[in-house]
């Protein structure tokens, strides 16, 4: 029997007739009642008995239905395969990210992913910048998410949303009224400080933006994650400055008080890709899923 010809008898011993295996493999009735007739001729036995419209099958039918069972299964993964592959979906995302996306981001544009993709697997991992670019030249990662600006020539860098930044502080650290605006570097002048990493693209700005101040900001603990930063404001070592996603995690009023800073360069979500090894269709999802977040 012919790959065609299993089809087709698998077609009609699920759905009983011609016109019912027709319609599960979009053909014609005729189409599926010729080859029939040609599998039955093939094989030198008859394969289904007519009565009333009905194809019932012959013990010899029965028979080769049992052996057939697992190829049937192992088709019909095929298709699911096949089908996962147009849509993208198939082989599982990998996703790295800096450990403020990570932790405060990306989970809730997964969650989402993963319900438009039930049957998909999404791999999610949290690395600092430099190791991104690493896992992605070397195909450990689909996309990389950032929040720093990439400038490769074998990589793509998409923005996929805008990143508001803020300086936090302990709870009633600041009167009430100041905390609908803005905070300047002055404020900052001889408190006691929390610094980010200024190899960082975020620790570069703030440095910047706090440069000529005086006295300088007290510096208590430097750091690399924004994450971290945050933590030790919950400890009240002092302020630190960090990304809205970080900012307002949790029960940041309760927790934290925050204000947003208004600095020189723009900051932005940065998604980096192979430009030899393009993401999975899947992967697009993802980013529509994070710009469709709520600030």
């Amino acid at each position: 029997m012919r790959l065609r010809h299993i089809e087709i008898f698998s077609a009609i011993m699920q759905t009983g007739s011609a016109i019912g295996a027709a319609r599960l493999l979009n053909v014609t009735q005729p189409a599926i009642s010729k080859m029939l007739r040609h599998a039955e001729q093939t094989v030198g036995f008859a394969l289904f008995l007519r009565s009333g419209g009905k194809l019932v099958p012959t013990p010899e039918a029965l028979r080769l239905q049992q052996e057939l069972q697992p190829f049937d299964e192992q088709l019909a993964r095929i298709r699911r395969v096949v089908s996962n592959l147009a849509s993208g979906s198939e082989a599982p995302l990998r996703i790295a990210a800096t450990p403020a996306i990570a932790h405060h981001l990306a989970p809730k544009a997964v969650a989402l992913w993963c319900q438009a993709h039930p049957d998909s697997e999404c791999l999610l991992s949290a690395s600092h910048t430099r190791e991104l670019l690493y896992s992605l030249l070397l195909n450990e990662v689909d996309i990389a998410l950032t929040m720093q600006p990439i400038s490769h020539p074998n990589l793509i860098t998409t923005v996929v949303c805008d990143c508001d930044i803020y300086a936090i502080a302990p709870a009633q650290w600041w009167p009430q009224e100041r905390l609908d605006t803005p905070i300047t570097p002055d404020e900052i002048a001889g408190q006691p400080f929390i610094s980010i990493d200024i190899r960082s693209h975020l620790g570069a700005s703030v440095s910047a933006w706090l440069a000529g101040v005086s006295p300088p900001p007290d510096v208590k603990v430097t750091v690399q994650t924004y994450t971290l930063a945050r933590s030790l404001v919950e400890a009240r070592i002092g302020i630190a400055v960090v990304d809205h996603f970080t900012a307002k995690a949790g029960h940041a009023d309760k927790e934290i008080q925050m204000r947003r800073i208004d600095l020189p360069t723009a900051n932005k979500v940065y998604a980096i890709t192979n430009r030899s090894r393009p993401a999975p269709k899947s992967a697009n999802f993802l980013l529509e899923a994070i710009r469709s977040l709520p600030d």
